[in-house]
């Protein structure tokens, strides 16, 4: 396992939204959570740091917390080094395993900054296709609404050049009676006018 095992991109598995014909919206539960905490053992051994090297540090850091506070450096420096050199474990293994381990959380910090970013840059392009997409889709719709207005005032035309033609016929007999015709036909407002509604133009033929 390497470090940057330890990042996950939501947007790991890419795909181009323009081909798509909707939006991809992810649920919720499918964006991973930020972590809880940290699983540093794990990232130290992907990074090098081996389980020896870090129980030295360990060992270092708990001797360290049980010295006093206002023990001068020098004196911790010494007490320190006696107790390792107690144990036959000489201090520039202690150097050397903590340099070791600062590395590999500066690597550690570094590899998630270049995720992020990378993980930043993906999602800004993906927000800017479904943008575009959504923008395309808007278009679309009010293109699709200024041409149902003119099929509707053009169709008005039409039956308003009817109109005298049936009223003229109704009143003289030519056509059968029928119940008293509807108010005169009015441009449908909007989300009045479905297709395929047919007209039912109604006279009174006994006038």
């Amino acid at each position: 396992m390497s470090l940057s095992d330890f990042f996950k991109s939501p947007f790991s598995r890419r795909s181009d939204v323009s081909s798509l014909p909707s939006p991809p919206l992810a649920p919720e539960d499918d964006v991973p959570a930020p972590p809880s905490e940290v699983d540093f053992a794990a990232i130290l051994l992907a990074a090098g740091v081996s389980p020896e090297q870090r129980s030295k540090i360990l060992k270092a850091q708990e001797l360290l917390r049980t010295l006093p506070g206002d023990t001068p450096a020098p004196v911790k420096r010494d007490i320190v080094e006696a107790a390792f050199k107690a144990f036959d474990v000489p201090t520039q293994e202690i150097v050397a395993a903590a340099s070791k381990q600062i590395e590999a959380l500066k690597a550690f910090t570094r590899t998630g900054e270049e995720h992020t970013q990378e993980v930043l840059a993906e999602g800004n392009q993906q927000i800017k296709l479904l943008e575009s997409k959504i923008a395309g889709v808007k278009a679309s719709m009010d293109r699709e609404v200024a041409a149902q207005a003119v099929r509707a005032r053009s169709t008005l035309d039409q039956i308003n050049k009817v109109q005298p033609v049936l009223q003229f016929f109704a009143r003289d007999g030519a056509v059968p009676s029928h119940p008293e015709a509807h108010p005169a036909v009015t441009s449908p407002g909007p989300g009045e006018w479905s297709q395929g509604e047919s007209v039912d133009v109604q006279f009174d033929g006994s006038r």
